[in-house]
């Protein structure tokens, strides 16, 4: 249609999938705080690496349950604020959206049998 659609985020002029996750840097600060500790070296702002990287973790279980678990949701709360901010104009601080997606990463592991299990006991302090 030929529509210019600026990044709620950054105001970049071109939002494309790729611009929005994790090139934009609000969503790579983002992105930083909540695997920035599980991958070494830090996680990429390239959107196809982050996604290689997380499959590719096969010899730590626990860490790569984590890191898919924390990549699905951080989409899915980065997708829901460019919502809110496009449709609703309420801009959460980044430290407010880590704190929320932690919280719903911690809440996602002890809804299931994860960490009861005797394998996976150190899910939650991962």
């Amino acid at each position: 249609m030929g529509l210019v659609q600026i990044c709620p985020f950054c105001g970049e002029r071109d939002e494309t999938r790729d611009h929005l996750f994790f090139a934009c840097p609000y969503t790579y600060t983002l992105w930083l705080q909540v695997l920035g500790t599980l991958l070494r070296p830090p996680p990429s702002s390239d959107l196809g690496e982050n996604v290689d990287r997380i499959a590719a973790i096969s010899n730590d279980r626990l860490g790569s349950i984590v890191a898919r678990l924390s990549f699905q949701v951080a989409i899915y709360y980065i997708w829901r604020e460019r919502n809110e901010r496009r449709h609703s104009q309420v801009a959460r601080p980044v430290e407010q959206l880590v704190r929320i997606i932690d919280k719903t990463i911690m809440q996602r592991i002890m809804s299931t049998r994860y960490y009861g299990k005797q394998k996976l006991a150190g899910l939650l302090q991962l």
